[in-house]
C-alpha cells in the first residue's frame, strides 16, 4: 500500500494539473480569439485540432512522472500509461470546447424569420413558423476518396433553400437559408458503371426525401459556424461577404451546456479511476528521470538537423510542418477536400499548363490524409537512414528530389486531368536506390535488401490497383532512384 501511494503521489497531482492547465489554456485561447476578437476560425479546429495538439504537449510534459513504474517484463515501458493520460486529456478538451460552444453562444426562440437576430453570440434558434422556398433551392454534389487505403468513395449532396420573410422579396435579398446534407459511401473499386448506378440511386432517394419533406414541421436549428460544410454552402449561394445566416436542422433533444459540464467531470472521474486502478498492478521503483533513457527525446533528437544528418530531419520536419499548417487554416486533416489541396499547392495538370511549375515542388510536401503522411514519414525515416549511410547526405538530396520530380512528370504524362500530392514518388526513389545499389554489388550478397525493396514495390502496386494510389508515380520513382544509384556507384568506382 505504501508503494501504491508513492506511485499516486508521483503521478496524480501532475496529471490533474496538466488537465486543468490545458483546459484553461484552450478555453482562454478560444474566448479571446473567437468570442472577444471575433476571429473566424473553423469549428473543427476548436473542437478537435487544437485539443489534439494541446493534449499531446501536455502528455509529453508529464511523461517523466511515469518513470517510477517498474515492469516485470523488461521489454515493456510506461508508454501505455502516458497514452491513457493523453486520451483522457484529449477527451476532456474536446468536451470543454463543446461546452464553450453551448455556453457562450445563446439559444433564442422566435415566431418567424422577421424576428431573427444576427448577433455573433447566437448559435441555435427555435423558429415557431417557417416557410422554405423550395422553388429557389440550390444543390451540389461533392465526391471524395476516403477509407483506410483510399478504397471508399464518399458522395455528399448539399441542399440549400432560402427562408423568406414573405413572398415579395427578390432572391438577392435573402438573408436566412435552410441547409441540409445527405451522403452515402460506395467501394472505390467498383466499375465506373456500378458507381454510376449507385450515384443515380442515391440521387433519386435524396430527391424524393426533399420533395416529401414537410419543412414547416422543422423548428430547431443551429447556425453553421465556419467549416468546410459552410464554405460549400457559401459558394452555392454566392455568400462572398458571409453576411447571411445558414441554418441547419438539429434534434430537439440536442445537448445543452449543462450536459457537457456534467460529462466533463464524468470523463474526468472515470479516466482518473481507470489510471489509479491500473497502477495497482505495477511495481514501484525509486528512480530519477534520466534524459539518456527518454525515448521521446531520442525521437526529437532524430528530427533535429545536425552535421552529418541534415537532409532527412529537415525533409521530415517540412512535411509535418506543412500538414500542421493545413490544419491551422481549418483544412480537414483526416480527409482534405481536393479543392483545398489544390489551393495549397497540390499538383494539377490544369495549373501546370497555366505555368505554375512550382507545384512540382510544393506537391511533394502535401498529403491527402493523416494516415497518408504518417505512413509516408515512417517509411521515409526507415529507408532514409539506410540510404544516408550508403550514399551520404548530399546524394540523398539528389535521389529524393530527382525521383520526386520525375514521378510527378510521369504521372502528368500518363494521366488526364491529374491532381497529385505526397512524397511517395520521392520515397520510392530512395527505396529504388537501395535496390539498385544491392543489385550492382551482387544478388547473393544483398539478397535480403533486393527482395525487401522489390517486394515493397510489388505490394504497393498490387494495392494501387484496388485503391486510389498512383502506381505510375510509385514505379517511375523506384526506377529513377535505381538509375541514380547506379550512376553514383559507377562514377565512384
Amino acid at each position: 500500500m505504501k508503494d501504491y501511494l508513492k506511485k499516486v503521489k508521483s503521478i496524480l497531482p501532475f496529471l490533474v494539473l496538466a488537465i486543468f492547465v490545458s483546459t484553461f489554456s484552450s478555453f482562454s485561447l478560444r474566448y479571446i480569439l473567437e468570442y472577444k476578437l471575433e476571429i473566424d476560425i473553423k469549428l473543427f479546429s476548436w473542437e478537435f485540432l487544437i485539443p489534439f495538439i494541446i493534449s499531446i504537449i501536455s502528455a509529453i510534459l508529464i511523461r517523466k512522472r511515469f518513470v517510477v513504474l517498474q515492469f516485470k517484463d523488461k521489454t515493456k515501458d510506461n508508454f501505455f500509461y502516458i497514452f491513457l493520460s493523453w486520451i483522457l486529456i484529449f477527451g476532456l478538451l474536446i468536451n470543454s470546447q463543446m461546452f464553450f460552444t453551448k455556453y457562450f453562444y445563446r439559444s433564442i426562440v422566435i415566431n418567424d424569420i422577421s424576428e431573427i437576430k444576427f448577433d455573433h453570440d447566437i448559435s441555435t434558434y427555435n423558429i415557431k413558423r417557417l416557410y422554405v422556398d423550395e422553388s429557389l433551392a440550390k444543390g451540389d454534389l461533392e465526391t471524395k476518396v476516403g477509407g483506410k487505403n483510399g478504397d471508399k468513395l464518399n458522395m455528399k449532396i448539399f441542399f440549400i433553400a432560402p427562408i423568406p420573410k414573405d413572398s415579395l422579396l427578390s432572391q438577392n435579398n435573402f438573408k436566412v437559408w435552410y441547409s441540409e446534407t445527405k451522403d452515402t459511401t460506395v467501394s472505390y473499386s467498383l466499375s465506373n458503371q456500378k458507381k454510376e448506378i449507385a450515384f443515380k440511386k442515391f440521387y433519386k432517394n435524396t430527391l424524393n426525401y426533399f420533395k416529401n419533406k414537410d419543412f414547416s414541421k422543422v423548428h430547431n436549428f443551429e447556425k453553421l459556424f465556419k467549416s468546410d460544410e459552410k464554405d460549400s454552402f457559401d459558394k452555392l449561394i454566392g455568400n462572398q461577404d458571409k453576411s447571411v445566416i445558414i441554418l441547419k436542422p438539429i434534434s430537439k433533444n440536442s445537448k445543452d451546456a449543462t450536459s457537457f459540464f456534467y460529462w466533463y467531470f464524468k470523463i474526468l472521474g472515470i479516466g482518473l479511476c481507470t489510471i489509479l486502478f491500473s497502477l495497482i498492478f505495477i511495481s514501484y521503483k525509486e528512480e530519477e528521470y534520466k534524459k539518456k533513457n527518454d525515448e521521446f527525446l531520442s525521437l526529437i533528437n532524430f528530427l533535429i538537423p545536425r552535421k552529418g544528418n541534415y537532409f532527412l530531419p529537415v525533409i521530415i520536419d517540412v512535411n509535418i510542418g506543412y500538414y500542421i499548417l493545413l490544419g491551422c487554416f481549418g483544412i480537414d486533416v483526416f480527409s482534405p477536400r481536393t479543392e483545398d489541396l489544390v489551393n495549397f499547392g497540390a499538383l494539377s495538370s490544369e495549373k501546370i499548363a497555366n505555368g505554375e511549375i512550382w507545384r512540382l515542388l510544393t506537391a511533394m510536401f502535401i498529403h491527402g490524409s493523416l494516415q497518408h503522411i504518417v505512413y509516408n514519414m515512417i517509411v521515409l525515416s526507415i529507408a532514409g537512414i539506410f540510404a544516408k549511410e550508403l550514399f551520404g547526405d548530399k546524394n540523398l538530396i539528389i535521389i529524393y528530389f530527382v525521383s520526386g520530380f520525375s514521378s510527378f512528370f510521369a504521372s502528368l504524362i500518363f494521366h488526364n486531368n491529374y491532381i497529385g500530392v505526397g512524397a511517395s514518388g520521392a520515397i520510392f526513389g530512395i527505396i529504388g536506390a537501395l535496390f539498385g545499389a544491392g543489385l550492382i554489388d551482387g544478388y547473393r550478397e544483398n539478397k535480403p535488401i533486393i527482395l525487401i525493396t522489390v517486394g515493397y514495390l510489388l505490394f504497393n502496386v498490387f494495392f494501387g490497383f484496388i485503391t486510389n494510389s498512383d502506381n505510375v508515380a510509385h514505379i517511375s520513382g523506384f526506377l529513377i532512384g535505381a538509375l541514380i544509384s547506379w550512376i553514383f556507384i559507377v562514377f565512384k568506382r
